[in-house]
């Protein structure tokens, strides 16, 4: 039997995931490959030069299509029906084929069920590696039911590529009942703080008529959502409006579209910033920080016709540093974050237009060096709510970081339909990008269905795991209201007018609004030892409801609060000590 254990520590960020490895040699430490290793359409020998850990690896030749190469095949009882897996491997490319700068990796699945029906699927996508290094390939599937088989292999669409593979490992990802408690006892740690408020008085003075009042202004965990420029500058939509401000509150915003290239500079010649620029403005004048969506999109359908028609490398680089210019005078000083080169994972537009592999990378240093007090960001999607591309952004965050460009978080983009969150696969991709370093920011939360229950529950989940992760550090989410957004079924409201919650968004208000705030009031006394959640607050000391002092400080550590009440009950007055 083999086991599994499922770890969560409180106080210190580890890998989630230990236990026996079901791939025998996976190391490749035998002279041969073993019963279970396969080698479709290709040649195989063991390799003392290359190897990642131990003394070799495998070194696959002679691919004679896409689908050659190394593979692994593993049936029942070693792999079960419905169970979680989680594959890991480490690949380095041994040359480029003429023409390619770099390949993408695929590992694939094929399952056979017992009536004799395959299936293939991405495990996960690994684009534009390149030869020199060993790179970490892999991910996690669910297995359906009536298995027989499975056969896990390497992909990669030009078959002269040859390669070596090393470290190979297939566990079983075992469901943590007490997932929830688990997290929540993380909330305590890493999302509160204590205050000691200690009280203190002079002779004379009688307590009995003073009160306090704590109320937090503002979350250190950002909460905030998308909105729609073109309706917040619009009169007419003034509720709309006024809900963001008024019922759902957030302190976070980011301007769905006005802000990307496509949507600021649709032709060339014809600037488009106003809508935006007026948005930006009153959001701030309203207190919320904003995050830039996005500078570049490197999916060629997103980018504005003008710029595909660009074929001079060099003038395409002209052209990337006018936009950086531009959107960043425009925005300087107004914006916490920008999303650089949105969903770089998904194609190479900019790659291929400038012939430069790392041009990403150097968006990224020219954005800095334009606006260094802006945070630079990677974003993408199938990374939490599928695991195609999670290792692909761990890989790709963590060779920012080991090439000090300057990254400051990574967005994980959380599109889910409710039957699609598996709490033990989502800890796990966040487990896995949070291996990276930078910090990792919710960018655009939506669950889709018209079914509000479900979503509802699906929300506390999801945002549960997400609050409760050390590494986690904000949930955007992407637009509430069916008009206002892309997918009306991921709608948190009513479509009707005036703006009502659903099921679903009566959750999300409750967290964030509610269960995620500390707010209280009680008689003047000593409260030791009370948990707060980290943020700004505002503390006021009352006497029969007058406010003799307001102390406002930020809570992002423990710390004591000393109130000394003196003069006399009639003219009393509150000396304030409050500690670092």
């Amino acid at each position: 039997m083999y086991f599994l254990t499922h770890i969560l520590l409180i106080g210190a960020f580890l890998p989630t995931v230990v236990g026996t490895n079901l791939l025998g040699n996976g190391d490749f430490e035998a002279g041969a490959l073993g019963s279970h290793w396969s080698k479709s359409g290709c040649s195989w020998a063991i390799s003392t030069t290359e190897k990642r850990g131990g003394a070799q690896s495998v070194h696959i030749t002679g691919r004679s299509a896409n689908w050659a190469g190394l593979g692994y095949l593993i049936g029942t009882p070693d792999i079960e029906s419905g169970k979680i897996y989680a594959f890991v491997g480490y690949i380095k490319l041994q040359n480029l084929t003429p023409g390619n700068l770099y390949h993408d990796v695929i590992v694939k699945l094929r399952v056979e069920t017992l009536d004799g029906a395959n299936a293939y699927s991405n495990i996960a996508i690994h684009p534009r590696l390149r030869p020199g290094a060993w790179h970490e390939v892999g991910g996690d599937f669910k297995l359906p039911a009536n298995v027989k088989e499975i056969k896990i292999y390497i992909q990669i669409e030009e078959k002269d590529v040859n390669y070596f593979f090393d470290d190979g490992s297939l566990v079983e990802l075992v469901p943590d009942p007490n997932w929830r408690s688990k997290a929540e006892s993380n909330i305590d740690l890493y999302r509160k703080a204590t205050l000691n408020i200690l009280v203190r008085k002079v002779k004379g003075i009688k307590l009995k008529t003073f009160t306090i009042e704590v109320e937090q202004k503002r979350s250190e965990f950002a909460h905030g959502t998308a909105v729609k420029a073109k309706l917040w500058t619009n009169s007419s939509y003034s509720f709309y409006n006024d809900f963001v401000y008024n019922t759902l509150k957030p302190e976070w915003a980011v301007l769905a579209n006005t802000l990307k290239w496509k949507g600021m500079r649709w032709t060339e010649d014809n600037l488009r910033f106003d809508e935006a620029n007026a948005t930006i403005n009153d959001l701030r004048d309203h207190g919320l920080s904003i995050r830039g969506h996005n500078i570049f999109w490197g999916v060629q359908r997103h980018v504005p016709d003008w710029v595909q028609s660009i074929t001079d490398p060099a003038e395409m680089l002209i052209k990337i540093k006018e936009r950086i210019s531009e959107a960043v005078a425009l925005t300087k000083g107004r914006l916490k974050h920008w999303d650089v080169n949105n969903e770089a994972l998904h194609d190479d537009f900019y790659e291929r237009k400038t012939g430069n592999v790392d041009i990403t990378m150097d968006m990224f240093r020219d954005v800095n060096t334009a606006d260094p007090d802006v945070k630079l960001f990677l974003n993408d999607f199938a990374v939490v709510n599928r695991g195609v591309y999670t290792t692909a952004i761990k890989n790709q965050a963590k060779s920012f970081v080991d090439n000090q460009v300057p990254i400051h978080g990574i967005g994980v983009q959380s599109h889910f339909n409710p039957i699609e969150i598996d709490m033990t696969q989502l800890k796990y991709r966040l487990d896995k990008v949070a291996e990276a370093g930078p910090p990792i920011w919710v960018t655009e939360l939506s669950i889709r269905g018209t079914n509000n229950t479900a979503k509802a529950i699906s929300m506390e989940d999801a945002m549960t795991m997400y609050f409760g992760h050390e590494k986690v550090q904000g949930i955007i989410i992407w637009g509430f209201w069916g008009p206002a957004i892309q997918w009306p079924e991921d709608t948190l409201t009513t479509d009707a007018i005036p703006i009502v919650f659903n099921e679903a968004g009566e959750k999300y208000v409750e967290l964030v609004n509610s269960k995620w705030r500390t707010n209280w009031d009680g008689r003047l006394k000593t409260y030791k030892n009370r948990r707060y959640f980290k943020g700004d607050y505002c503390v006021k000391v009352k006497k029969d409801g007058v406010t003799l002092k307001t102390i406002n400080f930020s809570l992002l550590k423990d710390r004591k609060l000393r109130l000394k009440i003196k003069g006399t009950n009639d003219k009393p007055t509150v000396a304030v000590r409050l500690s670092k």
